[in-house]
């Protein structure tokens, strides 16, 4: 159970709403790491134009060790699935 304050999908608006549909429709569902960031719409703005710019294969890296960079960097930062 989280503790801290999330955006449901009634809630979403504007920007934050497209944000939802577009991880409804990849994913299937919404992360609660976005529901949360959604409190304040220009964090996850910014979140979501670091993940674009960063992952993906847009990058000069490759689609491979963009994921493995990805990777590491949780692990270091103790991420856990």
């Amino acid at each position: 159970m989280l503790w801290l304050k999330t955006v449901g999908d009634g809630e979403a608006q504007g920007y934050v709403k497209e944000v939802f549909e577009q991880y409804r429709s990849r994913n299937g569902a919404v992360p609660n790491l976005h529901r949360v960031l959604a409190n304040r719409p220009e964090v996850l703005k910014g979140r979501e134009t670091l993940r674009n710019a960063t992952t993906g294969g847009v990058t000069t890296l490759g689609r491979r060790r963009e994921e493995l960079l990805n990777f590491f960097g949780a692990a270091a930062g103790g991420c856990t699935g």
